[in-house]
């Protein structure tokens, strides 16, 4: 009697083994047919994450907002590290509130793989899809801060000009390097279960090396420390927010570092990413 190969009746049912890892351009195609299903999933998630809240949805706009007035209190009015930056309550906002963005990123994609292991070990897709949403449900809940900013500079007397229209530019940059980050933490955070106790302390340590609450020249003159900060892709897309915000300074090397950056870290994420495909099923 004739046996039949498992592998060839799979292959004529158009199945896929669960744990696979098709070539870049496969996959590629993979994620974009299930696009729509990548940007409605953290969508929904974001709708229902304050239902059983008085203000609801309106928390995205009110915790930014109370986030921005708690650290203006602590280093603006008591501590005074304001030095050197005109209207440092827009600096300060700008810089709070897209390292949040940032940050929330980073800290859901370092469990979002153990998080799904039984869908992943139940059916093949992409495996990018999950840090993918992870990052855009970060990005939902950002985009109303991107309101607060702009009420805040035109609050303490910034006016509207040119520089808005980069905005859009300005904010894909920051997406492209935040999604480049979640890859990687995505994976690592796979392989060492320990990552998501570690990353808090390396986000904090990130997080005043970035220039979020102060201009770095102000407080030294040092310049490898100015070099340093220069070089953080980081600090970069948070200057390039405040040209387009405040109309702050931003040499033409900062825009052609953060671009680099974020392309670089882009791809190189997920180029990372798709070469663990395989592993993410396995305990």
């Amino acid at each position: 009697m004739a046996t039949t190969d498992p592998g060839s009746v799979a292959d004529d049912a158009g199945l896929s083994p669960v744990l696979a890892r098709p070539p870049i351009p496969q996959y590629l195609a993979d994620l974009w047919s299930r696009s729509h299903f990548i940007a409605t999933v953290p969508m929904n998630h974001v709708r229902s994450a304050n239902m059983d809240t008085i203000l609801g949805n309106l928390w995205f706009l009110v915790n930014p907002a109370l986030q921005t007035l708690v650290y203006f209190l602590i280093f603006g009015v008591v501590l005074e590290v304001d030095r050197g930056v005109d209207d440092y309550l827009s600096y300060l906002v700008i810089g709070i509130l897209c390292f949040a963005f940032i940050t929330s990123s980073m800290l859901a994609a370092a469990r979002c793989m153990q998080a799904n292991l039984t869908l992943i070990r139940s059916m093949y897709f992409p495996r990018a899809v999950i840090p993918i949403s992870s990052m855009l449900a970060s990005l939902y809940t950002f985009l109303p801060s991107v309101l607060v900013m702009t009420v805040v500079v035109l609050v303490t007397g910034g006016t509207p000009s040119w520089r808005w229209l980069f905005l859009p530019v300005v904010l894909l940059m920051m997406v492209a390097l935040t999604q480049g980050v979640v890859f990687v933490v995505a994976r690592l955070g796979k392989a060492v279960p320990d990552l998501h106790a570690l990353l808090p302390h390396m986000i904090r340590l990130l997080f005043y090396c970035s220039g979020v609450l102060f201009a770095p020249q102000s407080f030294t003159s040092n310049e490898v420390v100015l070099w340093l900060f220069k070089v953080n892709p980081f600090f970069e897309v948070l200057e390039l927010f405040r040209w387009v915000l405040m109309g702050r300074s931003a040499p033409l090397e900062i825009w052609l570092m953060a671009s680099g950056w974020s392309a670089l870290a882009l791809a190189a994420g997920a180029w990372f990413f798709w070469r663990g495909e395989i592993s993410y099923g396995t305990s």
